[in-house]
């Protein structure tokens, strides 16, 4: 107490109150005193100020001491009261102590000297009851009003002695229903065992978690929750309490998560491309089932590679990598990347922290090789309409000034009557090279436009033998032996003529590449779809280097001399299966022979379209 304890003396004898009043002013330290002779003057002095103490005679005019002290508990509860009695009233004084009084002093002069004391001690002991009172009260509230359930157990039996307000709310019961019956019999039969071990470890190490012990309720609900609990000593007593929570809502939130995560994890293996999800130092962290496959790993495999160690067993990361762009920029980039006769497109993403901050990267790898491929044909046909026109233009044109030529040739041939050798020698040369251009024009003419012959069904045995006898004596004059492996196949749907000069085409060709003679073997058979019929023609000729490959179906390109060839056949024969939905496909090494594979349409096909 920092101040001067402040005492009303409630004396009906003047001299008494004075004796009192001036004792207590000069004690060390000393107090603050007010008097008053009578009840009433008492009750107005409590009621107009604050006092720590009031010192209450029993005898006073008009009433005693132990009513006007009931009147003060009842008005003002926190002062304390003590009961002054004249000699021989010690009884008046235990009956006082019963009604509230802090204490008593019997009246006598040796007394007077103890009063001091005793004030200070009932001002202290009434200051620490007070905050004992407070200390309880916030107990009392802090314990009721906790949001999560509280039990206290006796140490012994696991009685229940208390429980609050959440802990009624969560068993839909009042307090008193379960006071002192066993904690153990809230808990499902399957888990006694679980509870009774739970307990003995509070015991021996004084705490202890359970997590989802099923509590069950007389309502026959089982709420799953979460209990710890602490053994607690007070006043030579043990006591277990229980903090438990409802962990409902976080079973139901756990689910959901793993259901999120479960469909996140369909989607993410469901996708057919490459996905991979790297740190910033290109450590893998976690591939879809597409990655795993293409790499040959499993996840706890692929955990400790780089990127590109796993997908292109490189020592370092790739060139352009688009991945350090990422990390650098934060921003999704995109880069090419030729390998193993694969082309890759790839994506990388920053995949951001709670703080937005980039913390790995989502690496998207597509196979992009047919893709590419396709492009490529695509382009090529386009290319190829583009010099089929050209050429149809230019055809049309040359006609005019080859037709002047062939008949200036023949008007002087006439003149002349033949009486130059030299000069007919010439001209016939003239005539030769002219029937040559015009022959290059018409089949220009002809290959240029779509045709006007109708498809049909093609017997593809009869049609290669009949084409055979066009060229036997060719093949003869080449020394070429012809072998065949024909087989009942489907009836193709084609114009026959263009298949002819397919077929033709490639025939002559493979005669051309066996200058000195060799093996031309021919053969058919059905896709395993049924869809297509195949003829392969293979022979063992001088072979195309790889550079001529990519040039083999480009119009006027050919590695024969001036007189053998236009480069036109190959272009032709393209463009013709190209028209009507067929294909012709090509292998060839240098100095190991060719084979061409020609892909027809069944009718079967057609009618399905």
């Amino acid at each position: 107490m920092n101040h001067s304890p402040k005492v009303l003396v409630v004396e009906d004898d003047v001299q008494q109150a004075r004796i009192i009043q001036l004792r207590l002013m000069r004690n060390t330290p000393p107090f603050e005193v007010l008097t008053v002779n009578d009840a009433p003057a008492a009750l107005e002095k409590l009621a107009k100020d604050t006092f720590d103490i009031v010192t209450l005679d029993y005898h006073l005019p008009s009433t005693t001491g132990l009513e006007v002290l009931q009147n003060i508990r009842k008005l003002y509860p926190h002062i304390p009261v003590v009961m002054l009695t004249g000699q021989g009233d010690e009884q008046i004084a235990v009956q006082a102590m019963r009604h509230g009084a802090q204490d008593y002093i019997t009246k006598a002069p040796e007394h007077f000297d103890l009063l001091p004391r005793v004030l200070t001690r009932a001002i202290r002991e009434n200051h620490l009851s007070q905050q004992l009172e407070a200390s309880r009260k916030r107990y009392y509230d802090l314990f009721h009003n906790a949001n999560v359930a509280i039990f206290v157990l006796d140490a012994e039996t696991f009685h229940i002695d208390q429980m609050n307000n959440s802990a009624e709310t969560l068993l839909a019961i009042p307090a008193e229903v379960w006071s002192q019956k066993a904690f153990f019999n809230l808990v499902a039969p399957e888990q006694q065992a679980l509870i009774e071990t739970f307990f003995s470890n509070i015991k021996k190490n004084g705490r202890a978690e359970a997590d989802n012990v099923k509590l069950i309720t007389p309502q026959k609900r089982v709420i799953p929750t979460e209990i710890i609990g602490c053994l607690v000593h007070a006043a030579n007593v043990e006591f277990i309490e229980l903090f438990v929570t409802d962990i409902s809502e976080k079973i139901k939130m756990h689910r959901q998560l793993l259901l999120s995560q479960q469909r996140l994890l369909s989607l993410f293996n469901g996708i057919t491309d490459l996905i991979c999800v790297i740190n910033n130092g290109f450590l893998l962290q976690m591939g879809n089932k597409r990655y795993l496959e293409f790499t040959s790993n499993t996840a706890r495999s692929l955990e400790k590679k780089m990127c590109y160690q796993a997908l292109f067993s490189a020592e370092k990361p790739c060139e352009g990598c688009p991945a350090t762009k990422t990390m650098v920029s934060g921003e999704s980039h995109f880069h090419e990347i030729y390998h193993n006769h694969h082309i890759y497109h790839i994506w990388t993403f920053p995949m951001r922290n709670l703080a937005g901050q980039p913390e790995f990267i989502v690496e998207y790898t597509k196979d992009v090789t047919d893709q590419k491929e396709m492009e490529r044909q695509l382009i090529k046909s386009e290319k190829m309409a583009s010099v089929g026109l050209l050429s149809s233009g230019i055809a049309h044109e040359l006609r005019n000034p080859l037709n002047i030529i062939e008949t200036v040739r023949y008007t002087i041939e006439n003149d002349l009557n033949h009486q130059f050798p030299e000069i007919d020698k010439k001209l016939r040369s003239i005539h030769a090279n002219v029937q040559r251009a015009s022959a290059i024009i018409e089949n220009l003419l002809r290959f240029s436009r779509h045709s006007e012959f109708v498809k049909e069904k093609i017997d593809v045995i009869a049609l290669l033998r009949n084409t055979l006898s066009l060229v036997n004596k060719e093949i003869q004059h080449q020394n070429v032996k012809v072998t065949t492996e024909l087989k009942n196949t489907p009836r193709v749907i084609l114009n026959i003529d263009s298949l002819k000069q397919v077929f033709l085409n490639i025939i002559l060709n493979a005669v051309q590449a066996m200058p000195n003679g060799g093996d031309l073997s021919i053969r058919n058979y059905v896709g395993k779809d049924d869809q297509w019929v195949y003829v392969e023609f293979r022979d063992s000729g001088v072979g195309i280097s790889a550079e001529n490959m990519n040039h083999i179906f480009t119009p006027f390109f050919t590695t024969k001399g001036p007189s053998e060839g236009t480069g036109l056949g190959l272009y032709l024969s393209y463009t013709l299966l190209k028209r009507e939905g067929a294909d012709i496909l090509a292998e060839s090494r240098e100095g190991k022979g060719s084979k061409f594979t020609v892909k027809l349409p069944t009718a079967a096909q057609s009618a399905e379209k």
